[in-house]
């Protein structure tokens, strides 16, 4: 065998699985990516938020990854004197909303996030003068971080273990063997070539399904549908007038947390993302102007005196969504593929959001299937 393990992609989670390879083991180690560095797909398009895990089905792993996620991310920026900051976020209610808004409470306590409650108008209006609202979820464990500097980090720890990466290298196809796998890889020249390992690792992202496709049996594995989500930036006017992220309550019909504000560390503010679906496979990362409208629409719900010039189009992301007989799934899918006939094959498929906060802890237990 050419390595012991294989991973596929080098963004946030493959990243972090290296990282933690490098850390916890002696093997041998390649990363595959298909952009010319790290990080340069969906892990740099979302809004570097530290999630708390106050959304997630108790008991799934959406819940699970990022409440341990939440915990090793902020020991890992600690440590490695990565920018981040527990600035805490706030759950806007309005009129009507308050159900909601406790349900969201109770999701809360079942998953175990410390140091939340629901606060009045008045001691909103305490904490944000901007910001209006009926009732609000204070979280104070949410923050925000340079997901740059994290990744930066995760790629640096990898290397000084000596593991190898090839960038502007594309996987386009996959021969299982007795032992292990073959992995052919067109290079940045063009050229087929092949690897070998025991075990592959896909954090393919957006590709992940296609990847896990290779192997055959293409009802076997997930499928994917794209999420895109727009930003739009908030003029300099903004800049440092809000202390926590702030979120209207979830966008359910869209499978979003809906547009929510949120700031970087020079304090200055974005609104976003949004939700929409998109009908091909196509990465299309333009911004329409024409949803200046429902951005201010939408964020005027709980930001006071917000004015459409006020916004101007930032960036848009995509979410690898799980689809299965037409209907999305709300959660992630990570699994070793012993049992349909793929032993030393670990999929991690449909890692959206929360997958920033949840990288980490995903990256552990992928390193307990290797020595299961």
């Amino acid at each position: 065998m050419d390595y012991d393990i294989v991973i596929i992609g080098a963004g946030v989670v493959g990243l972090a699985v290296a990282r933690e390879l490098a850390e916890t083991s002696h093997k041998t180690v390649l990363v595959i990516e298909k952009e010319a560095n790290f990080g340069q797909g969906i892990s740099s398009r979302n809004s570097e938020v530290i999630h708390s895990g106050i959304y997630y089905t108790p008991d799934s792993l959406k819940a699970k990854f990022c409440t341990r996620g939440r915990e090793l991310t902020y020991e890992f920026c600690q440590k490695h004197q990565i920018w981040h900051e527990q600035c805490g976020k706030l759950v806007i209610a309005q009129d009507g909303q308050l159900n909601e808004l406790e349900k969201l409470y109770e999701i809360a306590q079942k998953n175990g996030v410390p140091d939340n409650y629901i606060i009045d108008p008045k001691e909103l209006s305490a904490l944000e003068p901007q910001i209006r609202g009926t009732a609000a979820l204070f979280v104070g464990c949410t923050g925000i971080m340079s997901a740059h500097e994290f990744m930066a980090a995760l790629h640096r720890i990898s290397k000084e273990k000596e593991h190898d990466y090839l960038f502007m290298t594309e996987v386009v196809e996959i021969d299982q063997m007795t032992d292990g796998y073959k992995v052919d890889i067109r290079n940045a020249d063009g050229d087929i070539e092949h690897v070998t390992a025991a075990w592959v690792i896909n954090a393919g992202g957006l590709h992940s399904d296609m990847i896990a496709q290779m192997l055959g049996g293409e009802e076997s594995f997930p499928k994917l549908k794209y999420s895109k989500g727009c930003y739009f930036k908030l003029s300099s006017t903004w800049s440092g007038q809000f202390n926590h992220l702030v979120y209207p309550l979830p966008d359910k019909k869209h499978g979003s947390l809906g547009i929510h504000l949120s700031f970087d560390q020079t304090r200055s503010v974005k609104l976003g993302p949004s939700a929409h679906w998109l009908e091909d496979r196509i990465e299309n990362y333009d911004v329409d102007e024409t949803l200046t409208h429902l951005f201010h629409h939408g964020a005027a719900r709980y930001i006071k005196n917000l004015s459409m010039e006020d916004l101007t189009p930032d960036f848009a992301g995509i979410r690898p969504k799980i689809y299965h007989k037409d209907n999305p799934v709300s959660d992630f899918y990570i699994a070793h593929e012993e049992d349909k006939g793929f032993p030393g094959w670990i999929n991690l498929i449909g890692i959206e959001s929360p997958g920033l906060t949840a990288a980490l802890a995903i990256a552990e237990e992928v390193a307990g299937l290797l020595t299961d």
